[in-house]
C-alpha cells in the first residue's frame, strides 16, 4: 500500500463503489466471497492508518446510510469485519466527525455497531 500513499482519493472512491456494490449484493449472487475480499483489503490498510484515516469517514458514512435503508442482517453480518477494520483506522477526531455528520436516528442504528467494535475488536 505504500505505493498508494500518493493517491488516496481514487483508492477510497473505488472502495466506496465496492462497498455500495456489496450493499446491493445478495447471498445468491456471491456476497460471502466478495465481503471476505473487501474485509481483507480494509485490513491491509490498517497498518497505514496514519495516511488513510481521514478518507475512511466517507466509507463509514455510506455504511451508516445503508443501515438507515434497512440493510439485511446477512449483509450486515458479512460486512462487520470490514467496518471494524475501518473503525480501527479512525482516531478520536474521525469518530467525532462521523458522529457530528449523522442524524439522531442514524446514531441510534450505529451505536450498537460501534459498541460491538469497542467490545470485541478494539
Amino acid at each position: 500500500p505504500k505505493q498508494l500513499y500518493g493517491c488516496p482519493p481514487p483508492l477510497f472512491n473505488l472502495l466506496l463503489v465496492l462497498l455500495t456494490h456489496l450493499l446491493n449484493t445478495t447471498p445468491k449472487t456471491g456476497l460471502v466471497p466478495k465481503a471476505l475480499e473487501y474485509a481483507r483489503v480494509c485490513e491491509l490498510l490498517v497498518p497505514h492508518k496514519d495516511v488513510f484515516r481521514k478518507h475512511v469517514v466517507g466509507l463509514v458514512l455510506r455504511y451508516i446510510q445503508a443501515l438507515n435503508e434497512a440493510m439485511t442482517p446477512t449483509v450486515k453480518a458479512k460486512l462487520m469485519p470490514s467496518i471494524y477494520a475501518l473503525l480501527d483506522m479512525c482516531s478520536e477526531f474521525e469518530t467525532k466527525q462521523i458522529n457530528s455528520m449523522i442524524d439522531v436516528p442514524s446514531k441510534a442504528l450505529f451505536a450498537p455497531v460501534f459498541q460491538s467494535y469497542q467490545k470485541y475488536y478494539q
